[in-house]
């Protein structure tokens, strides 16, 4: 938790250098405390900023600015604030007889009378149009006939309106808005808490159906149109989750849905329709699950573009997951059945084959799967579906099936270790030692005959990529060293110098010096400089016995390029070093 005597220790020191340049040229134009332990500031900068800092003595309990900045837990202006404040309270307090200067706004609100406020605020709204409006929704359970959801449309309409340019809200606005309807959805929170379930449903609907036509025409990639979208429909789910919510209401928030979702924005941005099914299946387990079977017949109708079959298999998913949870086990496997291109759906079938260890069954369903998978070009779901042959294969002690794909997916790009490793276990000490020298040969002449007919790629930089790191796991040093390219770049050196520094440091040396005399040739800036010292320093580090050449090699480069100064005074720290 930071502290406001040393906050700035916990914070980059570019933002507090910058939040300390705007307290030290007074930016902050204003700062007060209401109420008690909440301080309220505004704050000049690339526009008029709204801060507020809660502290409990002289911790910080939390703070907030409705500036665009992203990049961090603390913007500039906050940390404008907390100097301001560290400032303020650490002066001596006077005492109350002796007080002099402007009321602060508490004093002024406890010398206030009640016709004085009423008439303020009688002023206040005809210079304010907005205002009346909070005014009456903050005030709203005084009033039993409200009519909520006019007065929240209107409300939110407004919101937008003066957030927007003619509809349109860029990245920067969207912070503003973001500000301006936290009441909103703060009253819905307050109406949950009260378990006012029917205003909160109001508001929620209110929300979504105001908000979502905003996400395809406006600039959302901050996310907090959505995230407003979002309270709308958490709102909602807290409602379907309440154990004391009435019947009648869950039955006005089921016809809500099947009206709205017809709307495929839903599912055309973001969540917001899987978001809202979970809310409908658990409204209408609570009244009548047929509902939730109606919605998804409804939806699956729908035509959702280049996207529509993705959604279609979604919601036959979720009409498998809800017969399992409403006890049609027999519905769901019938599903199942007739929709095995759904790759959860075979899954599930080849699950259930292995664990009563229908082998012959599971392995037919996973060629469906991959063929399936070819057909579409989809080679990682292709590798899944092998992947679980594997599993099989070792269930049923299948040696020559397991060789098979632990090899293939050793050797699929990069080495993979783990497989590496499975597929040398599935052989005896005596037998490995003829299976990876034929795989060695049987790569060395690949490429040889592959490469006559690519001539751009060169022999040894491809043998070194695909035989360096089956020589690290057999520990095959000599043979590693034999194949490292004349023109090693420093990359291909790096793979081999944990392994070659210690078998064959003074081969390896010989590599480093001739690559970085290379690179002093062609050096021309303060950052190229750099990086040769640096390499330098690490081959000191990592090569025993190669102080001495490096040092050499300094000083030769220090007396070829006297007239750069900067390589000078970088291989001079080499040498220092």
């Amino acid at each position: 938790m930071l502290k406001l005597d040393n906050f700035e220790t916990s914070i980059s020191p570019e933002i507090v250098q910058r939040g300390q340049s705007y307290f030290k040229k007074q930016a902050i134009e204003s700062l007060e405390e209401e109420p008690p332990g909440t301080w309220l500031a505004t704050v000049e900068g690339t526009d008029t900023y709204a801060v507020e800092v809660v502290l409990s003595g002289k911790k910080i309990i939390q703070y907030a600015c409705d500036c665009p900045y992203h990049d961090g837990p603390v913007c500039k202006h906050v940390v404008a604030v907390l100097f301001a404040l560290r400032e303020q309270l650490s002066k001596p307090l006077k005492k109350e007889t002796k007080k002099t200067g402007k009321l602060t706004f508490e004093d002024l609100l406890l010398k206030t009378d009640i016709e004085e406020l009423r008439n303020f605020i009688h002023q206040y709204k005809r210079e304010n149009r907005d205002f009346g409006q909070k005014f009456m929704l903050f005030f709203a359970d005084k009033d039993p006939n409200m009519d909520v959801q006019g007065k929240y449309e209107t409300l939110v309409r407004q919101i937008i309106r003066s957030n927007s340019s003619r509809g349109y809200m860029d990245y920067r606005q969207t912070y503003a808005f973001s500000k301006a309807i936290g009441p909103v959805e703060n009253a819905a929170e307050t109406a949950l808490k009260q378990k006012n379930y029917r205003d909160a449903f109001t508001i929620g609907k209110v929300l979504c159906n105001e908000l979502l036509p905003l996400i395809p025409e406006c600039d959302d990639s901050a996310g907090n149109i959505s995230g407003a979208i979002s309270s709308g429909i958490r709102i909602l789910d807290n409602i379907a989750d309440a154990p004391t919510v009435s019947p009648e209401l869950l039955e006005q928030m089921l016809v809500y849905f099947e009206t709205a979702m017809v709307n495929k924005t839903w599912f055309e941005y973001g969540d917001f329709g899987d978001e809202l099914l979970e809310v409908v299946e658990k409204a209408a387990l609570k009244t009548e699950p047929v509902r939730f079977l109606r919605m998804l017949d409804m939806l699956e109708k729908i035509q959702f573009g280049s996207y529509g079959q993705y959604h279609l298999e979604q919601f036959k998913k979720e009409r498998v997951w809800f017969y399992e949870r409403i006890g049609l086990q027999a519905e769901a496997d019938k599903l199942i059945a007739a929709n095995l291109e759904i790759i959860a759906f075979r899954q599930a079938g080849v699950e259930k084959a292995i664990a009563i260890k229908d082998f012959t069954r599971a392995k037919q369903l996973v060629e469906g799967g991959i063929q399936i998978a070819e057909g579409k070009k989809h080679p990682g779901t292709v590798k899944q579906w092998e992947e679980i042959l594997l599993k099989i294969a070792r269930a049923q002690n299948d040696v020559a099936t397991e060789r098979r794909f632990t090899k293939k997916f050793a050797f699929d790009r990069d080495l993979q270790v783990e497989y590496y490793k499975a597929w040398k276990a599935t052989y005896s000490k005596d037998e490995w030692p003829a299976v990876i020298e034929q795989h060695i040969q049987s790569v060395i002449t690949e490429e040889n005959a592959r490469l006559q007919t690519n001539s751009w790629e060169r022999l040894e930089y491809v043998l070194f990529q695909r035989l360096a790191p089956v020589y690290i796991q057999e520990a095959q040093w000599e043979r590693l060293l034999q194949i490292v390219p004349k023109e090693a770049s420093e990359d291909h050196l790096a793979k081999v110098q944990p392994f070659l520094s210690k078998h064959y440091p003074a081969e390896l040396l010989a590599f480093y010096l001739k690559i970085i005399e290379k690179k002093g040739t062609r050096a021309t800036s303060r950052n190229e400089y750099e990086h040769i010292a640096a390499l330098m320093k690490k081959v000191k580090t990592d090569i025993k016995a190669s102080k001495a050449a490096i040092n050499g090699l300094a000083t030769n480069m220090i007396q070829t390029y006297k007239h750069r100064p900067a390589m000078v005074e970088e291989l001079t720290k080499v040498i220092k070093g």
